[in-house]
């Protein structure tokens, strides 16, 4: 057991090793990695695009509607020490009108009710309590209707397609791998020399001894 587990990191070790070294021949030793199609470079950057606009989005929209940095980075805090300890507890951003209004009624009560001024100082907090309610709605429907799409989008659908990017990455160094090592022993059964920079880095000592410890290990 201990034996098949040295070998598959072994294996591991020597395909990173290859990844990174024909990364390297590509980016330093001006070896040309495989064209990818154009309609597919095209979708890469449009998808690169997506990723960015849906991230940028919901931070303007939240800074849209809640445009309080304090206030924000306050329920930001609340939220994390709520999820630490276990317990869901909501807190409701303070929407400057209806503080406003809550201000207004205490004050006009206090006044009493025959003064003028504190029946205006009522009728108008309680309009401004109105507009915090219509605010606090239009929040309710845009995080539910409008952010929590975008959220999903973001971290399923767009994390799935970044993921399998990534992937395919890979597989297509691992085939240039393959295709630079066969292109170097077809010259050398030929009599010719390998270019450059297939003897420079396909060659180094750390895939000579990766090979090395690889063959000690069978």
């Amino acid at each position: 057991m201990k034996r098949v587990v040295h070998l598959a990191i072994v294996d591991f070790k020597l395909r990173i090793t290859k990844f990174l070294l024909q990364y390297m021949t590509e980016k330093m030793g001006g070896a040309e990695g495989t064209k990818l199609d154009v309609d597919f470079v095209d979708m890469e950057r449009k998808t690169d695009v997506t990723y960015e606009l849906v991230e940028e989005l919901q931070l303007k929209t939240k800074e849209f509607l809640q445009p309080n940095p304090t206030a924000r980075a306050k329920m930001a805090a609340v939220k994390g020490i709520s999820k630490l300890s276990g317990q869901a507890k909501a807190s409701t951003y303070p929407q400057p009108e209806g503080v406003l209004g809550d201000c207004m009624l205490l004050y006009g009560k206090k006044m009493g009710e025959d003064s003028i001024f504190a029946q205006a100082l009522i009728e108008m907090g309680e309009a401004m309590k109105q507009m915090a309610d219509v605010k606090y709605s239009l929040d309710d429907n845009i995080k539910q209707n409008f952010l929590e799409p975008l959220h999903h989008l973001q971290t399923k659908d767009l994390k799935e397609v970044m993921h399998h990017r990534k992937k395919l990455q890979g597989r297509r160094l691992d085939f240039d791998c393959k295709r630079r090592r066969q292109a170097k022993e077809d010259c050398t059964s030929n009599g010719e020399r390998p270019e450059p920079h297939d003897r420079d880095l396909r060659d180094s000592d750390v895939v000579k001894e990766n090979d090395k410890v690889y063959g000690k290990a069978l």
